[in-house]
């Protein structure tokens, strides 16, 4: 049996529908070309890196910078993102620290610090520890945070929802007193969150389009480093 016009007519609305809801999503957005740019590592001499029994320093001398990564992720992390050679010029000394998958909720600094910087897990734990003690600058790249239990308990991050309750920086904003930087991609899973945070706290920043990857972090780390120079 044929099919009628009517049924190929809302067969096909029902193809461009599908097609315009996969376009709006992350990856088809990326696809066509809708999540931004991805950054480019500038072609300068890297700043030394000096490894050390807790991490690497970056950096040879100037305000000390403590510095997290994502999760999964380690020194050669950011090495692999470009940090030595975003550092170049900037007269920062960073410290670096190799961490775990807890969400640097066990994190004791190694050295005194006077600011922080800190991508996904990394950008959690900076504004955790920014609750906790004041520091001239705070910039958070992608911060991964959680509204509810519910959202920290899927990604199997913390110990118990009393921990997570503990270091949590949606719950504990209102003792964030430091300079905050906060960015974020539009198409990035926790972008909701961190402008609930950004707003909380009255960061500066931006929530440009963007995923939640290496190109973003590229992109706008050179405003996240400014950032924390122009307080230090």
């Amino acid at each position: 049996m044929g099919m009628s016009r009517r049924a190929l007519l809302l067969g096909g609305a029902g193809l461009v529908a599908g097609g315009t809801w996969a376009a709006l999503s992350p990856p088809g957005r990326r696809l066509l070309g809708w999540t931004g740019r991805d950054g480019v590592v500038p072609d300068v001499p890297p700043v030394p890196v000096q490894p050390t029994p807790w991490g690497a320093w970056m950096g040879a001398a100037g305000p000390v910078v403590l510095v997290l990564h994502g999760r999964g992720g380690s020194v050669a992390w950011w090495e692999d993102l470009g940090l030595p050679r975003f550092l170049h010029g900037t007269r920062l000394r960073c410290a670096v620290v190799d961490g775990g998958d807890d969400y640097w909720v066990s994190l004791v600094p190694p050295v005194p610090f006077e600011a922080a910087l800190g991508v996904s897990m990394g950008g959690f734990g900076v504004l955790d520890i920014a609750s906790r003690q004041p520091l001239k600058a705070v910039a958070a790249v992608s911060p991964a945070l959680f509204p509810t239990w519910e959202d920290a308990a899927r990604i199997n991050g913390f110990a118990s929802r009393e921990v997570w309750e503990r270091h949590e920086p949606l719950l504990h904003a209102g003792r964030i007193t430091s300079p905050v930087g906060v960015w974020c991609g539009r198409e990035d899973p926790f972008h909701d969150p961190a402008v609930e945070l950004a707003r909380a706290v009255g960061a500066q920043g931006a929530f440009d389009h963007g995923e939640h990857d290496g190109g973003y972090w590229r992109r706008v780390l050179p405003d996240a480093i400014g950032f924390l120079k122009s307080r230090l």
